[in-house]
């Protein structure tokens, strides 16, 4: 009996050791976690301009995230690509899309760091668009009442805005065009030499006509077609052109518009080489056509030998002297002049040719002036004669 109970202690007793062993439980281990989120369908974007949006890295984990790099498809770009992000924390990046195309672009952001969990791509978009251009064109004239004497070599420019810089430089024409320029409300600066600077507003829609006038600094010593106040659009003095068949003037003791406004009324039916005019201080103003060219205070030739079609100043273009018109033809006209007023009492002499055949004239160093006209050919100095 008493073996019996030993053996049936120790066996509880060994029960009772082996019941009271504890086991120890498995800690896991902190990782990351990766959210991304934000707009990143840019939408349309002009051709060599730049849209952002912003990308967030959100870290969902309970421990730090290593950003090794970012990966972003053609045309997409951002400001930060890698990094450490601690647990519960985000870093935003900005992304940029600049197209370089008129085509749709699209792809996949990728953001490569060592998260457990999450999704570490993200969709982006945007499409490249080219803006319509248009063509801004004007004429610059002079201001009233000179609105059609053109200005050539005067330079338009945008000055604000998103044509700021876009110039042109009128022609002889007085007429520019701006190219390339987009929609919108912009100022225009027109700048040339001995002219006052004009700015002026424009709105841009679709191909734009602006026309602008510039007053001048002060009174011209040259000017193109148009009607002119005698000693406050010009001074009073003598004027040169190189006029061509049709060049019509006048100068004018008013503005009214009757015959009786007319001082001289010129029309010069042929390719002159030079005209010359008189204006007056005691004369109202001046008009002239664009057949007449510009007018200058200055000979348009020096000393010639032989006289050509046209007027000319004895003395300085011209010498004194008698000369032979070999081949005029009839009508054949020319005058010896006292001035170039256009005035009657102006001729000194003057014949004309009702036939063909060789015309002689002697023209005294007292002259101020001759006029030949085309049918007389051109005159050579004759040397069977002299000046007197």
């Amino acid at each position: 009996m008493r073996k019996i109970c030993l053996s049936l202690g120790i066996a509880v007793l060994a029960a009772v050791s082996a019941c009271g062993k504890a086991s120890t439980p498995t800690t896991p281990t902190p990782s990351p976690g990766i959210a991304l989120s934000g707009n990143l369908a840019f939408g349309s974007v002009v051709v060599g301009a730049t849209a952002t949006a912003v990308l967030t890295i959100a870290n969902t984990g309970a421990a730090e995230m290593t950003v090794s790099s970012i990966g972003f498809p053609t045309a997409f770009s951002g400001n930060w690509t890698s990094g450490i992000i601690a647990a519960g924390a985000s870093q935003p990046v900005t992304v940029t899309f600049t197209p370089t195309a008129a085509t749709a672009y699209s792809g996949t952001v990728t953001v490569n760091a060592g998260q457990a969990t999450g999704t570490n791509t993200i969709a982006v978009s945007g499409t490249g668009t080219v803006i319509p251009t248009f063509t801004l064109s004007g004429i610059v004239t002079e201001t009233p009442p000179t609105t059609s004497t053109v200005l050539a070599g005067v330079r338009v420019t945008f000055v604000d805005g998103a044509n700021q810089g876009k110039t042109a430089t009128t022609g002889a024409d007085g007429r520019y065009a701006i190219t390339g320029v987009i929609n919108g409300g912009f100022t225009v600066s027109a700048t040339l030499t001995g002219y006052n600077p004009a700015v002026v507003p424009v709105g841009i829609d679709g191909n734009t006509t602006l026309n602008i006038r510039l007053d001048p600094l002060a009174p011209r010593t040259s000017f193109g077609p148009g009607q002119y106040r005698v000693n406050t659009d010009m001074p009073a003095g003598r004027y040169y052109s190189d006029p061509a068949h049709g060049c019509h003037f006048q100068r004018l003791r008013g503005f009214g518009g009757t015959s009786g406004d007319v001082i001289v009324n010129v029309q010069i039916n042929f390719d002159a080489g030079q005209w010359i005019v008189d204006l007056l201080s005691a004369d109202a103003g001046f008009t002239t056509d664009a057949s007449c060219a510009f007018w200058f205070t200055t000979p348009r030739r020096g000393l010639q030998a032989t006289i050509s079609p046209g007027t000319w100043i004895v003395g300085a273009q011209i010498a004194p002297g008698t000369y032979r018109a070999e081949n005029s033809v009839q009508g054949c006209e020319w005058q010896r002049l006292s001035s170039f007023t256009g005035n009657a009492d102006a001729v000194i002499a003057s014949a004309f040719a009702a036939a063909n055949g060789p015309q002689l004239v002697t023209i005294a160093s007292t002259d101020v002036g001759f006029m030949s006209h085309v049918s007389c050919g051109t005159w050579t100095p004759s040397s069977t004669t002299t000046a007197r």
